[in-house]
């Protein structure tokens, strides 16, 4: 699992930072890093992140430039 901080929230404590787990991993929930709350699935949120254009997107491409 790794620790992001994302534009996201948890509905239940408010945190910003989240548990998303490893291709290797068994388990794919996006789970609050600070209490624990299940966010959603793995899929889902590669997909929302896939279809939008979001401003990470032009980020990441100067950065990897």
């Amino acid at each position: 699992m790794l620790t992001v901080t994302l534009e996201l929230q948890c509905n239940v404590c408010g945190g910003e930072r989240f548990l998303l787990p490893m291709p290797a991993d068994s388990e794919q929930e996006i789970r609050c890093a600070d209490c624990r709350a299940f966010k959603c699935h793995g899929d889902d949120l590669e997909k929302v992140m896939a279809a939008g254009k979001a401003p990470w997107r032009e980020t990441a491409g100067r950065a990897a430039s």
